[in-house]
């Protein structure tokens, strides 16, 4: 047998450290859940009562929780998003530019598109293509930005300012869905260019 085994002595320190661990760790544990927590700051339990209801749809879930934070980036973004969905097109409007003021990711800004598409649900053709505009500042080769541009415009029956953004879309992007698609309404164009 081990010398540890038959030697007392030498066994208590590894008892003091396996009853300290039995007794620590559920002790951390219990002052982490109960520990008090920074002013204003809700508990899970209340943003869980605050959202989950049976009752509520996800965007009414939503606008509680952005009465709870406000001037939350996340919540304005999924706020925007589901205004867009519900048809609210406004709200949604505003909720991106909520997003927007405060978004500090790499990826942020392209919310643009779908304020684009709010503003051309709302028939406001000059705003959507102002944000698809400002998305092209940042990247000139973006395709949503492109293919949408082009969308707009052929849909307002300027088909040389479509083609001129598709065909852009279709250089520089290739190999991306958009193009394809860009690509299969090109002969569309100039068959409504030759019958007016």
């Amino acid at each position: 047998m081990s010398d540890s085994l038959n030697n007392p002595s030498k066994r208590k320190p590894a008892q003091t450290v396996f009853v300290l661990a039995l007794i620590g760790v559920p002790a951390l544990l219990l002052w982490m859940y109960f520990a008090p927590r920074k002013q204003g700051e809700p508990s899970f339990e209340k943003l869980q009562s605050q959202t989950m209801t049976e009752k509520k749809t996800p965007l009414e879930q939503m606008e509680d929780m952005w009465k709870h934070h406000p001037d939350h980036g996340p919540i304005a973004l999924e706020l925007a998003n589901l205004y867009l969905e519900d048809g609210q097109y406004g709200k949604a409007i505003e909720f991106y530019n909520i997003f927007l003021r405060d978004d500090t990711s790499a990826t942020g800004w392209v919310v643009r598109l779908d304020m684009s598409r709010a503003y051309s649900a709302m028939m406001m053709k000059d705003s959507a293509i102002a944000q698809l505009d400002m998305m092209l500042e940042r990247d000139p080769s973006h395709p949503g930005a492109l293919y949408n541009l082009g969308a707009i415009e052929a849909n307002s029956g300027n088909l040389t300012a479509a083609r001129k953004h598709w065909e852009q879309l279709i250089a520089k992007n290739p190999q991306d869905t958009l193009a394809q698609f860009a690509r299969a309404a090109l002969p569309r164009l100039t068959k409504l260019s030759e019958h007016p």
